[in-house]
């Protein structure tokens, strides 16, 4: 199907949803559908068939109400999360899953995914401190029931993976959107080298590094990097998940005060970003967004290997980078919007439209 128009209704800056239309979100909103749908298809089981004697209920854990709170519960560290893990699913639900990640992954941002899951065998081999650590420990989940005429949600997570995908029929919201890496770069063994989320960090560091005494006091806002990434919700209370969106205000360098070539790196970075999805979807977010209206800030220090943090962030719009846990080899990132984040904007102006 030819791509022939997307109309974006609210940009990164202004709300980040890719509100699109056309055959362009009908193309990736049914690609989604078909997975999804094939998918919970293969769930169901009689009496005395594998789901009960395995204890474990397919059906019930894969599928859960659109309003369940589990759907805001993101989490990117090992711990219990709703949902059915892949070592649990058959063969063929498995290459399901890897269906529905595809129709709204691009191939950059699929690779990354199983990449990362492929570095939990490094863990296991390396951590002492008893974490599960397994391809087959990520989980898929339904909110909702997959269709093209109603809203509906599905987060694929386990550790240092998180995609949540809100999904109208005008609409599709793909943040919060979570890529980790541990390590950040493989130090021993056949992977010598190997560094999954290598082009984020390199291209905010070639901005740095170019940037003039004066531009550098101003982006670089501490020496110190933070402990991790300021939205995240680990070790907080419910009710301060969200406080982030008050809390979080851009800092550092206006990119408007950016020359042409440090503007081209913030480009860069944002194509980096938000490519990791189908160019139906990140064409809209990219063309929508005017990096002009962006802040960069840098805290830590600037030499590779050590530890360090960056962001950029506009009104509703925010990315972090933090590479500070194991003496700067453990990369958090996230991609979060204020305005859309669990699809408070598409999944809102679709009950607004259609259940008046």
């Amino acid at each position: 199907m030819s791509i022939r128009s997307v109309v974006v209704v609210a940009g990164l800056l202004g709300g980040s949803s890719v509100l699109a239309q056309g055959a362009a979100q009908l193309e990736v909103n049914q690609s989604m559908v078909e997975a999804a749908s094939a998918l919970l298809a293969t769930v169901a089981s009689g009496p005395g068939g594998p789901e009960t004697l395995l204890g474990f209920d397919r059906s019930k854990n894969l599928a859960l109400p659109l309003n369940d709170e589990a759907r805001e519960d993101w989490a990117y560290w090992p711990t219990e999360r709703a949902g059915v893990p892949l070592e649990l699913m058959t063969a063929k639900q498995r290459a399901l899953t890897h269906e529905l990640l595809t129709s709204v992954l691009s191939s950059r941002g699929y690779l990354k995914v199983v990449h990362i899951m492929q570095l939990e065998q490094i863990l296991n081999l390396l951590d002492e401190g008893g974490l599960p650590r397994s391809v087959g420990n990520y989980k898929l989940v339904f909110f909702g029931t997959p269709s093209a005429q109603s809203p509906w949600a599905w987060r694929f997570e386990g550790h240092h993976v998180s995609l949540s995908v809100s999904v109208a029929p005008d609409g599709v919201a793909v943040t919060p959107s979570f890529f980790g890496a541990n390590p950040a770069q493989v130090r021993s063994g056949p992977l010598t080298g190997f560094r999954v989320l290598a082009a984020e960090e390199d291209l905010a560091r070639e901005l740095v590094t170019s940037l003039s005494d004066v531009q550098r006091g101003r982006a670089v806002i501490s020496n110190q990097a933070p402990a991790d990434i300021f939205t995240g919700n680990i070790r907080r209370e419910r009710d301060q998940w969200n406080a982030w969106i008050a809390s979080l205000q851009p800092e550092g360098i206006r990119v408007a005060d950016l020359n042409e070539v440090q503007q081209h790196w913030v480009t860069r970075i944002l194509e980096e970003v938000v490519a990791s999805y189908r160019p139906e979807l990140s064409g809209a977010y990219l063309s929508s967004i005017d990096p002009a209206t962006l802040s960069f800030a840098w805290m830590g220090a600037l030499e590779r290997g050590a530890p360090h943090y960056f962001r950029l962030q506009g009104a509703d719009f925010v990315f972090e980078y933090d590479n500070v846990q194991n003496e700067g080899n453990h990369v958090h990132s996230v991609w979060r919007d204020k305005s859309e984040d669990f699809g408070m904007r598409v999944l809102g102006s679709h009950y607004q439209t259609s259940h008046r």
